[in-house]
């Protein structure tokens, strides 16, 4: 099982509690005007990595992120593109008790996929573009009408999750 990653941070700290090792994942369905990881649009680029790979980088920084009640945030681009690698990932962290977190801006149809997704994710940074519908879509290109369905469907779960709205109307 392979993912297309744009890089790797071993020392975060704002991508949810504690200290975090990030996974830039490569691929975004957005084009925000504003977007500041703009090289992690094209899911064909970033480098190719297995599923051991990862895990044998998240194993070295394991002991910092662990002792300061950190873990792994998966981020991007959007990593909800690459679903597969990602619930494989997740299932593999679960099973270590490592938290895990995604930023995502959810700009996802609730499938089967994505449910499995949420089930084995203790976090979501859930990154709504703009509340006001007309202004997300000058800005992503895109409705926010996916981001605030995602957002209604984990709060009726009482699903962890913190809005990081990025405009307001």
């Amino acid at each position: 099982m392979n993912a297309q990653i744009h890089s790797f941070e071993s020392f975060g700290t704002v991508d949810g509690p504690g200290i975090r090792f990030v996974i830039f994942m490569q691929g975004c369905s957005l084009k925000c005007k504003y977007c500041h990881n703009r090289d992690t649009w094209n899911l064909c680029g970033g480098t190719t990595y297995s599923l051991n790979e990862v895990l044998l980088k998240i194993e070295k920084y394991k002991n910092y992120f662990m002792s300061s009640g950190g873990g792994v945030t998966l981020s991007g681009g959007e990593p909800l593109l690459q679903p597969e690698f990602i619930t494989a990932l997740l299932q593999e962290l679960q099973k270590q008790n490592i938290h895990t977190a995604i930023d995502t801006s959810g700009n996802f149809a609730i499938t089967e996929d994505i449910k499995k997704i949420i089930d084995l994710t203790d976090l979501f940074l859930l990154d709504i573009k703009c509340i006001n519908d007309e202004i997300c879509k000058d800005l992503t290109g895109v409705s926010n009408k996916q981001e605030l369905t995602f957002a209604k469907y984990l709060s009726s779960i009482r699903k962890t999750h913190v809005d990081k709205t990025s405009v307001s109307p």
